[in-house]
C-alpha cells in the first residue's frame, strides 16, 4: 500500500488565476490526492495493490458542464490537470472526479472578476 501520511485520498485543490477579467481566457489548475494504483504492482510483502484510479473527471460552471475527461490507471498518482476556461460569468466552477471504486470527490470555487 501506498504511504497517504499527509493527504488523505480525495484532498483536492482548484487555482486560479488572479486577476480575472470578463470574458478572459483562464487556465484552471486542480490537484488531488490519489494513489492511482494500476493493479499491476505488488507491495512489499509480495501481494498484489488492486487498481484504484480515477476514470472520470467532470467540471461545471454555474451549473452547466464544460469538459468531461476520461482517465486510465496509466495517470501518475496525485493527478494534477490544467485546462483551459472562457471566463464569460461569475459563478461557481466545480470539478468532481470519480474513481473505479466508487468513490466521489468534489471541489469548488467561485469565479470572481477584479
Amino acid at each position: 500500500m501506498h504511504a497517504r501520511a499527509t493527504h488523505p485520498i480525495g484532498e483536492a485543490k482548484i487555482l486560479l488565476p488572479p486577476g480575472i477579467q470578463r470574458d478572459s481566457l483562464i487556465y484552471v489548475r486542480t490537484l488531488i490526492s490519489h494513489p492511482m494504483d494500476t493493479g499491476f504492482f505488488k507491495d512489499h510483502a509480495g501481494k498484489p495493490i488492486p487498481a484504484h484510479f480515477i476514470d472520470a473527471v467532470t467540471v461545471t460552471y454555474g451549473g452547466e458542464e464544460v469538459a468531461r475527461f476520461t482517465w486510465t490507471s496509466g495517470i501518475s498518482r496525485d493527478p494534477f490537470l490544467t485546462f483551459p476556461l472562457r471566463a464569460t460569468r461569475e459563478a461557481p466552477l466545480a470539478v468532481t472526479w470519480r474513481d473505479n471504486r466508487g468513490g466521489v470527490y468534489r471541489q469548488s470555487v467561485d469565479v470572481a472578476f477584479s
